[in-house]
């Protein structure tokens, strides 16, 4: 009862503080439009808590009828940005105030990710940390060409042989990310699957901002893991295990092929190599470190969530697929696999892609930003510290940007000659992030999501699943709903469907595999 007293007093205290210094910064200029704030709570109940936060986000926006409004909840000051115009207004053209990571008490401190740079804010270690990884995923990706085409290959054996799509793509992305990460091969890499794909729900689950009231309340985080209502405590314990685990066996195994001369190239070799011996090494280490692990949750799950949507959309709208065959006939011959040297002859693939990101974005509410200095935009004030969220699936679903946006149509990206049409925003300048927070994998993950989505399509229709009689089974797929558990990813429901195969020797192909 004591330390339930002492800690309310403490929480009372600090709300108290920070709204009181928030009420005298913004002088003159009114904060953006929002719900009313009450007292002490402020905008506690009109937080978004169901799956699908960036809707109800959304909804407020439209709500107030502004695309920029205010919460505050116990004293945190958060911004919703509803436009790609407001995003790039801030995000981009004010870099130097709005690139910085707002403290995260569950993701940060207690499940410990708050060294990786994804998560930090502007120090000399996400710099550094971001340049490894720049140096890691040039825009060129040629480097990893052969690799990721060994992996596709993989991928498409794979496929119709499993009762659970996401159990191949899960293997295809840790690979390819494996791969280039640490060096490792196919076999290596599936060793990891299972600690890995733990480590990433961590991240999803833990970063998704309202989805613990500790990052609401952080004086939370010192209260015993048997208290009433801790249970925050123990995924946080748990999920942290994961991630020391994912982030040090790994980086290990690759300094030990380094140091035998017999390491493949790969972020973690490469930038072990660079290090410069004149200064700490092992701070040099740890930055090569978590710099890989980054690379690993980044590129991991939102490739998969992609390739998922890709498979249900070609699901429901066989006459996409029927329009992408035509033209991979057209320009590789039918039974052949497409390389990259294709690329530029296949502008329909390559706007599949862009639908693909567009129609169901693998992150509709982006990471948050944090303002690290007073600001006044269209007559707002936007105070130090608030929390800047931008509502992606808001931006990629803007009808004056792409019109009809409910409806999955790649024509949306090509001109009248079946070209891709400059004119038309490319998703991936919104899906991957702004500013100097932009992923440093863009190239890497488009790339791989092109060669995945092109290579699929060569080979297999994607059907419905048939009954016992041999009939389809009409798909019942149904987008995330209300109830569906909080994340940051835009991740479909499990469903089922059919690679059928497009050409005879293929069928004989997997006819003998399947023995």
């Amino acid at each position: 009862m004591i330390l339930t007293i002492t800690l309310l007093l403490v929480l009372f205290s600090i709300i108290f503080y920070k709204q009181l210094v928030l009420h005298r910064q913004h002088g003159r200029y009114p904060l953006p439009p929002g719900p009313k704030k009450l007292p002490i709570v402020e905008n506690l109940f009109n937080m978004p808590r169901n799956g699908v936060i960036w809707l109800e986000y959304a909804a407020l926006c439209q709500q107030y009828k502004s695309d920029i409004i205010h919460l505050s909840a116990l004293g945190n000051s958060i911004v919703i940005v509803n436009t790609a115009k407001i995003a790039n207004d801030l995000l981009d053209k004010r870099s130097s105030i709005y690139s910085s990571r707002p403290p995260s008490i569950m993701l940060g401190k207690l499940v410990g990710w708050e060294t990786v740079f994804a998560f930090r804010s502007n120090d000399s270690s996400w710099k550094e940390q971001r340049k490894i990884m720049s140096q890691a995923f040039p825009t060129d990706s040629t480097r990893f060409y052969p690799m990721l085409m060994r992996a596709t290959r993989n991928l498409l054996e794979a496929l119709p042989y499993a009762d659970d799509i996401f159990e191949p793509l899960h293997v295809w992305a840790a690979v390819i990310i494996m791969d280039a990460t640490y060096g490792m091969n196919a076999e290596e890499a599936k060793a990891y699957l299972p600690i890995a794909r733990g480590a990433t729900e961590g991240v999803v689950v833990a970063g998704t901002p309202g989805a613990f009231l500790v990052d609401q309340i952080p004086i939370l985080r010192y209260i015993p893991e048997w208290f009433p209502g801790a249970g925050f405590k123990a995924k946080a314990r748990f999920w942290s295990e994961l991630r020391e685990t994912m982030t040090n066996i790994p980086f290990g195994l690759t300094k030990q092929q380094v140091a035998a001369g017999i390491a493949i190239p790969s972020l973690t070799s490469l930038a072990l190599e660079r290090m410069n011996h004149d200064q700490d090494v092992g701070e040099q280490e740890k930055l090569v470190k978590t710099a890989a692990v980054a690379a690993y949750g980044g590129g991991s799950d939102t490739t998969i969530s992609a390739l998922h949507s890709f498979i249900w959309a070609m699901l429901l709208h066989p006459e996409v697929q029927t329009q992408a065959h035509h033209e991979l006939d057209r320009v590789i011959g039918l039974g052949n696999l497409p390389s990259f040297t294709h690329k530029a002859s296949l502008p329909y693939i390559a706007a599949i892609v862009q639908e693909t990101l567009r129609y169901n974005p693998v992150a509709p509410i982006g990471v948050p930003h944090e303002l690290i200095a007073d600001d006044v935009y269209e007559g707002y004030f936007l105070p130090r510290g608030s929390y800047i969220v931008p509502l992606i699936r808001s931006m990629l679903h803007n009808e004056e940007i792409y019109p009809q946006p409910d409806d999955f149509n790649p024509t949306r990206f090509l001109d009248g000659k079946g070209n891709l049409d400059p004119e038309v925003k490319d998703p991936a300048d919104y899906a991957f992030g702004f500013g100097r927070r932009v992923c440093p994998g863009k190239f890497f993950a488009s790339t791989s999501l092109w060669l995945a989505i092109a290579s699929i399509l060569s080979w297999y229709s994607i059907e419905p699943e048939q009954d016992g009689h041999g009939k389809p089974i009409k798909p019942q797929l149904q987008k995330r709903l209300q109830s569906d558990p909080i994340s940051l990813l835009g991740q479909l429901p499990p469903f089922k469907c059919r690679f059928v195969p497009r050409f005879e020797d293929l069928r004989m192909l997997n006819s003998h595999e399947g023995d």
